[in-house]
């Protein structure tokens, strides 16, 4: 109701917003049609494969000890002891994922001890470098998802010392000693139908100390091989079939509600009915005064004293107010009372005819008991007693 009465009011102005939408609508279908078959395409990088290498290390106690008994492993620790468990164990691990691929892998690690600095320009700089290969496997073929491994050992106190002894020779020579194991992986091959050549490097560090060493290396560190593609810019091509599909769907819609509005104003029935609208300011305006309100019957008897015609609901609570009585809703009639002694006010609402003469059929238990109004304060009272305490 309160939608049709918007709609009355504001006719004009809505009836200028659909066509303004009716207009744009067809605009941007015949746009989006016209330009269907101009598509744009842009460059894109997009993931194609990835590798994945890292190291497992351990290290087997050798020595008598508290702690560990002679023979216990001690697996990928950040740092192990150097006088019970010299020798460190590692296997380097390489895969690689896509969708095909048949690629040779050559895995060749190195021990590698060497001195490095920086420069002012915070770049490092390698001042000598002594490499000694401990370890080297290779396939032919290697496909998507399958490993290639390589495991080697390194003792760890054995190659401090040696890295020490080459520092000396060299009189105390600048930069600091690194002790690594250097492992390079080269592939060949076909990966997801493209040539690939390269070669990977991979790192395990060795920080020896005097009594322990600790060890840096990736686990499972992931490299990501990308490419470039074109693609059609988003928009221009299966996009525009839909927003052709979507922009005439907003036209139609638009002259649809054009029509129904324009039929239901010549009809006279878009704005709402003089009835309609006073049984709504009713029903308001019974909400309104709800708090002073009670449903209830009221006797033959009581309909039967003086009557004082009230204009509106708001002057009946107001009289209700002044007795301090209860405004009572007749369930029967619809029509409102207050009772005050051997006056009735009462309120017809509009399309109620006034009852003056109306005989309504009188139920025989009801003449017989004394018919109970609410006042809604939770206590109750009889019109009988009341109309006997105004005869006495």
């Amino acid at each position: 109701m309160r939608l049709r009465t918007a709609l009355d009011e504001w006719f004009v102005v809505v009836v200028v917003a659909l066509l303004g939408l009716a207009l744009l609508g067809g605009w941007g279908a015949y746009g989006a049609v016209a330009d269907d078959g101009d598509e744009e395409f842009e460059q894109r990088t997009v993931e194609a494969w990835s590798t994945t290498g890292g190291f497992d290390h351990s290290a087997t106690v050798q020595e008598e000890n508290e702690v560990f008994p002679v023979g216990t492993e001690l697996s990928d620790r950040s740092m192990y002891f150097a006088e019970v468990a010299p020798e460190l164990e590692a296997t380097f691990t390489y895969g690689y994922d896509a969708p095909a691929g048949d690629v040779a892998v050559d895995v060749e690690a190195d021990r590698v001890i060497r001195s490095v600095g920086e420069t002012d320009d915070e770049e490092v700089v390698e001042y000598w470098a002594v490499n000694e290969t401990i370890a080297q496997e290779e396939t032919e073929s290697l496909a998507p998802g399958e490993e290639q491994t390589a495991s080697f050992t390194v003792d760890v106190p054995e190659t401090a010392a040696e890295a020490e002894e080459i520092q000396e020779d060299l009189n105390e020579s600048a930069g600091d000693l690194e002790t690594v194991v250097e492992v390079q992986v080269a592939i060949e091959g076909t990966i997801d139908g493209e040539s690939v050549d390269r070669v990977d490097t991979y790192e395990l560090v060795l920080e020896p100390d005097d009594a322990t060493y600790a060890v840096e290396a990736p686990a499972a560190e992931e490299r990501t091989e990308e490419r470039t593609e074109e693609v059609a810019v988003a928009g221009s091509s299966g996009s525009g079939g839909l927003g052709a599909v979507v922009l005439a769907l907003l036209g139609l819609g638009s002259v649809a509600a054009l029509g129904v509005l324009g039929v239901a104003r010549r009809k006279g029935t878009l704005a709402p009915s003089a009835v309609e609208l006073e049984r709504i300011d009713a029903r308001y305006e019974r909400e309104e005064f709800d708090d002073w309100i009670s449903r209830g019957t009221l006797p033959v008897d009581v309909r039967e004293r003086s009557r004082i015609q009230i204009a509106t609901l708001e002057d009946l609570v107001d009289v209700a107010v002044d007795c301090d009585r209860r405004v009572i809703e007749d369930e029967r009639d619809g029509r409102y009372y207050v009772v005050d002694g051997e006056a009735v006010y009462v309120y017809v609402p509009e399309g109620l005819e006034d009852d003056r003469d109306l005989v309504l059929e009188v139920d025989p238990q009801e003449a017989e008991e004394p018919t109970i109004i609410g006042d809604g304060s939770g206590e109750e009272s009889g019109l009988e007693d009341e109309s006997d305490d105004a005869g006495s």
